[in-house]
């Protein structure tokens, strides 16, 4: 029994190793429940943050607004493909959109129409209204429809010299690629077409087309035979350019034929007269010789051009005359929207695409009545 005894009896250090023990539980029980009134509550300060949240959302609110406002640019008739990067920073645009632009053009990229500027990097849609009047290109490419399988486009016919006129002349024949390489192959060999009958020799030209291209071919039927006998004409009679047929122009040295004496009428007509004898060096294939040799028999007569009138005329009648291309056209009308009716033809002068010297050339055919 004392055996057993000895297994649940403690000395006294162990008793009080116990007591110990047990003060050190009930304290941590006792602290656990007090532990709460002990604690402190820190609160953190978040307004810096809270202040630094706000400011960016100010910068946010203020850069939409920006952006939501129209661009104040100082605005001009311009063609986007030719103006200066002076002209783009006047027109409203950023030093690195100006670099943007400047690579996409020495890639070789331009622009067709009003739409495509559009799509200028970095150019908002409110700016881009503000620039859409002054553009001078057209609203959009006409679209046609492609096909396949079709060759060539329809081809555009005007009187021509096999020997002479450029590849994309040949291509407005409607000639094919690989057929204007032969062409030039041909050519680079000294070879030549004499008479219309020539032409017809060309490889892949077929009958039809050729029938078509027929008349508008500046060569003779056949090769004249030289004539020793042929008496030469004495040009001394002078010539009225301005109300001559096309027979009466075949009395200038040099014109040899009605068929190039009507592409001398169809530039007058389409100047609306001659106003001095040199304007007939701007006519097609008229060499410096052959204008020297019948300048002494030149008549202007009266002269009495066809005028447009600036202030009624719409861009198709004004690009008809030879000396007003489509963006002067479009200039001369947009500036009389924006400004009402011109009171003096000089008004033009005003208008940034107008050079002193594209004004005298086209001035003395121009009305304000």
């Amino acid at each position: 029994m004392s055996r057993i005894n000895n297994y649940f009896s403690f000395s006294r250090g162990e008793k009080r190793g116990v007591v110990i023990l047990f003060s050190i539980i009930i304290l941590l029980i006792i602290g656990i429940q007090f532990a709460d009134y002990f604690n402190v509550n820190k609160i953190t300060d978040f307004s810096e943050f809270e202040n630094a949240i706000n400011q960016f959302e100010k910068e946010q609110n203020s850069k939409l607004k920006s952006e939501k406002t129209p661009v104040k640019v100082a605005l001009f008739n311009f063609n986007p493909n030719t103006i200066s990067d002076s002209e783009w920073v006047k027109l409203g645009f950023k030093e690195w959109q100006i670099k943007t632009i400047n690579n996409y053009k020495t890639k070789g990229g331009y622009w067709k129409s009003k739409n495509d500027v559009a799509k200028i990097y970095g150019l908002d849609s409110n700016h881009f209204e503000q620039l859409k009047p002054y553009i001078l290109l057209p609203d959009e490419m006409e679209d046609k429809p492609t096909d396949f399988f079709k060759k060539e486009s329809e081809p555009i016919y005007f009187d021509f010299n096999p020997n002479t006129i450029t590849k994309a002349e040949w291509k407005k024949l409607g000639f094919a690629d690989w057929q204007i390489k032969a062409i030039f192959k041909y050519k680079t060999k000294g070879g030549k077409w004499n008479t219309k009958a020539d032409v017809s020799k060309i490889y892949g030209l077929e009958e039809s087309k050729y029938i078509k291209l027929k008349p508008y071919i500046l060569l003779p039927d056949k090769t004249e035979q030289p004539n020793s006998t042929k008496k030469e004409k004495n040009y001394t009679q002078k010539v009225n350019v301005n109300t001559a047929t096309a027979k009466d122009l075949l009395y200038l040295k040099g014109i040899n034929s009605e068929k190039y004496a009507s592409i001398i009428i169809k530039y007058r007509n389409s100047l609306g007269g001659f106003i001095k004898k040199e304007q007939l060096k701007e006519v097609w294939n008229l060499s410096e010789e052959t204008y020297l040799g019948f300048e002494h028999q030149i008549d202007l007569g009266i002269v009495k051009p066809v005028l447009l009138n600036i202030n009624t005329d719409e861009i198709k009648d004004l690009t008809k005359h030879p000396y007003i291309d489509w963006k002067t056209g479009n200039a001369i009308i947009k500036y009389r929207k924006a400004n009402g009716n011109y009171n003096t033809i000089e008004d033009i002068k005003k208008i940034h695409l107008i050079s002193s010297e594209t004004y005298l050339k086209i001035a003395p055919y121009l009305t304000v009545r």
